[in-house]
């Protein structure tokens, strides 16, 4: 018997292993919905603020910045030529409790690269369109009308250059999540 063969023989006499134990892990719950997305927007970088007025004015008051402010829920022409955005401000449609993320969708109204070409990114969030959980994200989303979306969590990071992290490699450097309603 050749070393192949013994291996191959050695593999069939294992005994079977027995039955998996079984597991019974049910989707988080949080008792603060809002709690929780702040806490993990915090741990990914970002920054939420609780706000009743979410003008552009106000908004801007949160950051320190150079640049004009671009605020989507207007109307948008800026290109990719256009590399003095200090402030976008964007709307998105749910947040995710268990990792801080935002569904960020365009939906046409304003071109996709401004979300990575400005310096700092507001999103205005309704608390109540917070989810627990990227499942039930997920369960929102209708995939065939939708040609470009995201989720976001925090600013701009990466930690592929000698493993050191660095924040606004490939986006903005700040990120702060407006959650309009009660809290």
């Amino acid at each position: 018997m050749n070393a192949k063969e013994r291996i191959l023989h050695a593999l069939g006499r294992r005994d079977v292993p027995k039955e998996l134990p079984a597991f019974d892990i049910g989707p988080m719950r949080f008792s603060d919905v809002g709690a929780a997305f702040s806490e993990a927007l915090e741990a990914a970088g970002g920054e939420t603020v609780e706000s009743r007025e979410t003008s552009a004015e106000t908004i801007a008051g949160h950051f320190v910045f150079e640049g004009r402010i671009v605020d989507t829920r207007e109307s948008v022409t800026s290109t990719t030529n256009d590399r003095n955005i200090g402030l976008l401000i964007v709307e998105a449609e749910f947040g995710v409790a268990e990792n801080g993320a935002v569904w960020i969708d365009p939906k046409e109204r304003y071109p996709r690269e401004v979300l990575t070409l400005a310096e700092n990114l507001a999103v205005v969030l309704k608390r109540e369109a917070i989810v627990p959980t990227m499942h039930e994200a997920y369960e929102r989303i209708d995939f065939a009308e939708i040609s470009y979306a995201l989720f976001m969590a925090g600013p701009s990071k990466t930690a592929d250059i000698e493993q050191a992290l660095v924040i606004g490699a490939h986006g903005a450097i700040g990120m702060k999540v407006f959650l309009e309603g009660e809290g």
